[in-house]
């Protein structure tokens, strides 16, 4: 048996319950018996709901916060003019530019003396771009400097955070992994420019992706092929229980979608979608779990639409309360459409969904046609399509008979592709082998 690895993992934001997968893969290394350390540029929001594993594992305990000024991370402000000001959002009140440098000397003076080469990079507009500008990779350098830990691999989560942190590749000399997810390499990629990541593909020993989709969009960015591995997101197959899906005579048929309320996650076309089957299926609800700027849009439109008494929105859930609604429903609809060629690498919701036995509905959209099995688990619609999505809703609704059938499907195919102590192997596996690249170059 292999000794058990130091693993320095890296987040924008710590824990959030929109990046569960983070921390069961997290939880999943611990199991394995492997020491993890968590480091995070910013808390999550007062009364955000938190997966429990955070304190069934004691994650927090684990975690080192940056603890910068918010007008370095997480809004990035450069702190030029040095005799201007800078307004962060949400603030009644302004900063000088001047006093945010005077108030990072400590931190100027700490890093100049301990890794002069290093804290000029990061304070090199070329090398760290708006992280040089706004002081926050000042501040982190400063911050991790400090760890007394000395650990065997590194691994950033998402692109941005890979380029955050790069540094600790040679800070810590040991390999850095970046696992893109989503965002990282369209809509990124799409705001700051398609060599936005020209660097980190330099600097990191290797890349996962977690579909096909997603390793094609990295290898249009530059990155080589030899350093990608494909590793999916998985899931805890005991958080989602197992159960065959029937329908008793005129029993209310339960529709649910877990996915935040922002454009690309295609909500309205649902809503639409239902509009069109509401006379023919009258016992028809419709459950959103997730929440964000879309809320109060949607709202409307559903009460427009004449279907407000069928479609709850229940805001952003903990994982228990998640998996309880989903145990309740009987099909499982995720309708994300592109957005600016925005586009998602995975869905890891639809894999929950047929953990639980769901049959599942989603488009034929970024990674999702990897993570089932269509016609067998689920079903593909055209994107950004209601008439498509009815059809096929209806189609699936008025033949309960066959749901038992594809959930039991869906939940040997997860088994097969998405249990996370699987998965936890494979990562492991990676990053033995990310150490033993490191050692021989």
């Amino acid at each position: 048996m292999t000794a058990p690895l130091r693993i320095a993992v890296f987040a924008g934001t710590f824990p959030v319950i929109s990046e569960t997968f983070i921390i069961r893969q997290i939880v999943g290394l611990l199991r394995l018996g492997h020491d993890v350390r968590i480091f995070a540029d910013t808390r999550p929001e007062a009364g955000a709901p938190v997966h429990p594993q955070v304190a069934e594992h004691r994650l927090l305990e684990r975690t080192t916060y940056m603890d910068m000024p918010p007008e370095s991370a997480p809004w990035e402000m450069p702190v030029r003019p040095l005799f201007g000001r800078t307004w962060p959002p949400g603030s009644p009140h302004s900063i000088s530019n001047a006093a945010r440098v005077t108030r990072a000397l400590p931190q100027l003076v700490r890093c100049f003396s301990r890794h002069p080469r290093l804290a000029r990079q990061l304070l090199r507009g070329r090398e760290y771009g708006y992280r040089a500008e706004s002081l926050s990779g000042l501040y982190r350098l400063d911050r991790m400097a400090a760890q007394s830990t000395r650990f065997d691999v590194l691994h950033a989560h998402f692109g941005p955070v890979g380029n955050s942190f790069r540094f600790v590749r040679d800070l810590f000399h040991a390999p850095l992994i970046v696992s893109f997810h989503g965002y990282d390499f369209c809509t990124v990629p799409r705001k700051e420019g398609a060599g936005v990541y020209s660097r980190l593909f330099q600097a990191a020993d290797l890349i996962t992706v977690n579909s096909d989709y997603t390793r094609k969009r990295v290898q249009q960015l530059g990155c080589p092929d030899f350093k990608i591995r494909k590793l999916p997101m998985g899931l805890d197959l005991e958080e989602f229980p197992f159960h065959a899906r029937v329908s008793g005579s005129g029993e209310t048929i339960r529709i649910v979608t877990v996915a935040r309320l922002v454009q690309i996650k295609g909500h309205e076309y649902v809503l639409n979608a239902l509009a069109r089957l509401k006379d023919r299926f009258p016992h028809l609800r419709y459950d959103i779990v997730g929440d964000g700027p879309l809320r109060s849009k949607l709202t409307q439109l559903a009460e427009q639409l004449g279907i407000a008494g069928m479609v709850r929105f229940h805001g952003a859930l903990s994982g228990v309360d998640t998996a309880k609604i989903l145990g309740a429903a009987h099909i499982f609809v995720l309708t994300s459409a592109s957005v600016d060629g925005d586009e998602e690498g995975q869905g890891l919701a639809l894999q929950e969904a047929q953990a639980s036995g769901l049959p599942v509905i989603a488009t034929h959209h970024g990674g999702f046609p990897e993570g089932l099995q269509d016609g067998v688990t689920g079903f593909l619609v055209e994107q950004g399509n209601a008439d498509s999505l009815a059809q096929r809703l209806a189609g699936l609704i008025g033949q309960p008979e066959n749901w038992a059938d594809i959930g039991s499907q869906g939940r040997r195919f997860v088994e097969d592709n998405f249990d996370i102590r699987k998965l936890s192997l494979q990562l492991a596996n990676v990053y033995h082998e990310a150490i033993a690249r490191f050692r021989t170059n």
